[in-house]
């Protein structure tokens, strides 16, 4: 099997697990971040990522591509900061539809919203992760991150009970309010760590 990163073919490999971990310590040794692999001309399937084997898996090629860090950081910051936005939108959408007792448009604005968050929840998590960052002790404009992060928690859970006891008038309150002041905190948390990111502290 032969293994190709960016443009340098790396020693031919007959085991797919010790050709991504070469791979991988060869990004690393460049200060790169691998963000794509393909076999055979195809997306690797995310079984065999999950649980590389120590054949070839029939491949005979895998090819991967790698980016800068610090770039790709800060595209998926500023890509959740636009998809936090839209979040905003949604909620006030979830909140007019609510107040005018229109269930449905309601209901389903706030699937939106629920989704919204669970993906910007993710990038924080997986980025602070990436970039070697302690969500447990960082701190932004005066605000811990753990605190905001379970405040979400809370406030989602909340809502969702609301949503399940049919509790219109909380639900409409929580998404207005704490939703609101949770996605302004949520951005300013973005911001910082792209901040933290880019001064490479």
């Amino acid at each position: 099997m032969r293994v190709y990163i960016d443009n340098t073919e790396l020693e031919a490999n007959n085991s797919i697990a010790d050709a991504l971990d070469a791979a991988r310590e060869h990004a690393e040794n460049d200060g790169r971040l691998i963000i794509d692999i393909i076999a055979d001309g195809h997306t690797i399937d995310d079984a065999m990522l999950d649980n590389p084997p120590s054949d070839s898996g029939g491949i005979s090629e895998l090819r991967l591509t790698t980016t800068d860090p610090v770039a790709f950081l800060m595209e998926t910051f500023a890509s959740a900061r636009e998809s936090l936005a839209l979040v905003r939108e949604d909620q006030s959408t979830a909140a007019d539809h609510l107040r005018k007792g229109d269930l449905e448009p309601a209901v389903e604005a706030l699937n939106g919203v629920l989704t919204g968050w669970q993906a910007v929840g993710d990038v924080v998590a997986q980025s602070a992760e990436l970039a070697d960052i302690d969500l447990n002790t960082f701190e932004f404009d005066g605000l811990h991150a753990k605190d905001v992060i379970e405040k979400l928690g809370d406030t989602l859970f909340e809502i969702r009970t609301n949503l399940t006891h049919q509790d219109w008038s909380s639900l409409g309150d929580a998404i207005e309010y704490d939703l609101d002041d949770l996605a302004k905190q949520w951005d300013a948390l973005l911001g910082a760590l792209a901040q933290r990111v880019q001064s490479g502290v």
